[in-house]
């Protein structure tokens, strides 16, 4: 993009390269990017690693990018929940135990999922 375009990528470019290699499961490929960028990484592209690993059973990379969400978000109940799904894919189920007693203990906040259409 810069070399041919001219054009500095943002965070946006990097949260769809970041996306666009977790869907690919280059899972180690997409943390070292978020790790190389030029800016703070934020919930988003965390999110979207710790989404990525859920999908592919990266257990290592999860846990990392759920710490990663936690240091900026502490409340964030979607990431507890998703790293607690890549340990129950995982059959670690006192890992998952320990999730849900910090969730219930902490409070933490999960917005529940939601559709829409738009005509």
């Amino acid at each position: 993009m810069k070399s041919v375009y001219d054009l500095e990528p943002n965070i946006k470019h990097y949260g769809c390269m970041i996306d666009l290699l977790g869907r690919a499961g280059q899972l180690e490929e997409a943390e070292e990017l978020v790790r190389s960028m030029p800016m703070r990484a934020d919930i988003v592209i965390w999110g979207t690693l710790l989404a990525a690993c859920r999908t592919h059973g990266n257990v290592e990379i999860g846990e990392r990018a759920a710490r990663s969400l936690a240091a900026l978000e502490p409340s964030h109940g979607g990431s507890r929940v998703l790293l607690s799904n890549i340990y129950a894919d995982a059959g670690r189920w006192e890992d998952v135990s320990v999730v849900r007693r910090v969730m219930q203990s902490q409070k933490t906040n999960r917005m529940p999922g939601c559709s829409g259409f738009v005509r």
